[in-house]
């Protein structure tokens, strides 16, 4: 998904973390902040594919094209929703877990329905980029440097 997208969802993310936690505004900055900062390890891994900073343009493009050779998106696995959702449910999150676990999973279920088109169906389980040693090769539908002329040609 793109940026302005998340930024968006944040909004009612946090409304739902806020009466979620009881009206606990922790929660609800938490719940905002997290669905949209998660998105920070893309950075990482743009870095670690052109092994620098190219700029913010080129950032955007290469994320939303598909060219990152490498996708390791720490943050960007089901299984930290489980291991959230589980401790809210034995009663050891604080509110703020809860606003962390409501944006998480906002983010997470916004990003598997609008990038089906980009990556495989299990792309968003960190344990499927492991076994498939995050190469973009096999985790993208289309491989990195042919998903540029694919987009261009509405192929995806």
């Amino acid at each position: 998904m793109k940026l302005y997208q998340h930024c968006l969802s944040a909004i009612p993310l946090a409304v739902a973390g806020y009466a979620a936690a009881g009206g606990s505004v922790a929660a609800g900055f938490m719940a905002g902040f997290s669905s949209v900062l998660m998105d920070l390890d893309h950075v990482a891994d743009y870095v670690i594919h052109n092994r620098g900073w190219g700029g913010v343009e080129d950032f955007f493009k290469s994320c939303e094209e598909g060219r990152l050779t490498k996708l390791y998106l720490v943050m960007h696995g089901f299984e930290w929703l489980i291991l959230l959702w589980l401790l809210i449910g034995t009663g050891a999150a604080a509110p703020w877990g809860v606003g962390l676990a409501i944006g998480m999973s906002g983010h997470m279920l916004l990003d598997w329905l609008g990038n089906r088109h980009i990556v495989k169906p299990s792309f968003y389980w960190f344990w499927f980029r492991a076994q498939h040693n995050f190469d973009g090769n096999a985790l993208y539908r289309v491989p990195p440097g042919m998903a540029v002329e694919a987009v261009r040609e509405n192929r995806v």
